[in-house]
């Protein structure tokens, strides 16, 4: 199975924040997000969603992207 790994925009503070999707055995998929700090304690969240939540997730971003383009 692969996993998607995607960098996300430059914040103050954070060294690197990162975002990936990894498809699970059993037909669900892990959300990773990391992110890294020059002197604090990194921090990891990790969610897991169906493939009927990983499409809600997917058509709520389509929808924000289409507004954005109509402005």
């Amino acid at each position: 199975m692969s996993q998607f790994e995607y960098e996300a925009m430059s914040e103050k503070g954070i060294i690197e924040s990162t975002f990936g999707i990894q498809p699970n055995s059993d037909g669900t998929f892990t959300f990773i997000m990391n992110q890294k700090y020059p002197r604090k304690k990194d921090k990891a969240i990790q969610m897991r969603f169906t493939k009927n939540g990983l499409s809600a997730i997917t058509g709520m971003l389509r929808l924000l992207e289409s507004r954005e383009a109509d402005k």
